[in-house]
């Protein structure tokens, strides 16, 4: 029986094929999720503007820029983050911790909000990434009571039904909200959302945040 030692050279050829493999399998998987993501998109960003630039960032993340924003917003970005399906190790470590594909939206408005107000479902990935250190709220304590899981801190003279009756609304045509963020600071209003795109269209997903958005314009 030969030595261990000589199947070293063949158990490294081995590892390195597994490795380019499941790096070209998954940069394309990325890439599809992505391409079938933007399409469904298609529909909803006219909320938003009326046009629209993309870029990717990488394999795992798409930034759409709205260059025309519709009314009350002066920039408006959507980001369409994915899985790291390109690496196997850290993809199989994020599903674990509950990380899928997901949105982050990020609006300025004309004018500031005159509240500020931060919403998360700390199950979720970006609802506890990073911990509860926001000072958009000038330390206001956490407390539940919200929809699901989700925990809120709420500053003073916050409209805190209006973002209330968003999540709410998000809940219900999304996989999940993580996060939702009103602040005096930009980004003005941010939002961590999971697309369900088999289940309901994108403008029902974008309508909730651009009605808050409205919303916080009329104050």
């Amino acid at each position: 029986m030969p030595p261990l030692e000589a199947f070293g050279p063949s158990i490294a050829i081995a590892l390195i094929l597994f490795v380019m493999l499941w790096f070209a399998l998954g940069t394309q998987r990325n890439i599809r999720k992505g391409n079938d993501l933007l399409r469904w998109l298609q529909t909803g960003l006219p909320l938003l503007g009326r046009r629209t630039t993309m870029r990717w960032l990488g394999s795992s993340a798409v930034e759409l820029g709205i260059v025309e924003p519709a009314p009350p917003f002066r920039e408006a970005t959507v980001v369409v983050v994915l899985e790291p399906r390109d690496v196997s190790f850290l993809w199989a470590y994020a599903r674990r911790r509950g990380r899928r594909d997901f949105m982050i939206v990020r609006m300025n408005l004309v004018a500031a909000p005159r509240f500020a107000i931060e919403v998360r479902d700390p199950h979720g990935w970006t609802g506890r990434a990073g911990g509860h250190d926001t000072d958009a709220t000038d330390g206001s304590p956490w407390r539940a009571g919200w929809p699901g899981r989700a925990l809120a801190r709420v500053g003073p003279g916050a409209d805190e039904p209006a973002v209330r009756h968003a999540w709410t609304r998000l809940a219900g045509v999304s996989d999940g909200v993580w996060k939702l963020t009103v602040q005096q600071l930009v980004p003005h209003l941010e939002v961590h959302v999971r697309p369900a795109p088999t289940a309901h269209s994108a403008d029902e997903l974008l309508a909730p945040i651009r009605d808050l958005a409205m919303k916080l314009a009329e104050r």
